[in-house]
């Protein structure tokens, strides 16, 4: 699965768990998307270590001690930009246990979600 799609899913766990309070979502199966959300983790820690090394790379030292990528340094911007593209486009291998359609069907999800996690729900 592409990297980009990986971090798609893990924002929408990521929402179905933190912030989508009107649910009422089993405990068990909640369990279950921590432990994809915990699954994921790695991936996430591993780009943002890639993205501040590019950052540093492409950026500059602003006056506050922080390193940052001037939107109108279009070369430095973009070469940034086509770096980052490159990791996220990559295929990557994910190991979780996926989903039971009937579990997340029977969860009361948002129908807006369903899309987005049809990559790891099996039948």
């Amino acid at each position: 699965m592409k990297l980009n799609d990986i971090f798609v899913i893990n924002d929408t766990l990521k929402d179905i768990i933190d912030t989508d309070k009107d649910s009422e979502i089993d405990p068990l199966f909640k369990f279950k998307l921590l432990g994809i959300i915990k699954n994921i983790e790695p991936l996430v820690e591993n780009f943002n270590i890639v993205k501040n090394e590019t950052i540093k790379k492409y950026g500059k030292e602003n006056e506050d001690n922080t390193i940052s990528i001037d939107i109108e340094d279009s070369e430095n911007f973009t070469k940034y930009v086509n770096e980052l593209n490159k990791i996220l486009s990559s295929e990557e291998e994910m190991d979780i246990n996926k989903l039971k359609a009937k579990d997340v069907f029977s969860a009361g999800i948002k129908s807006e979600y369903l899309i987005t996690l049809y990559p790891i729900i099996e039948e």
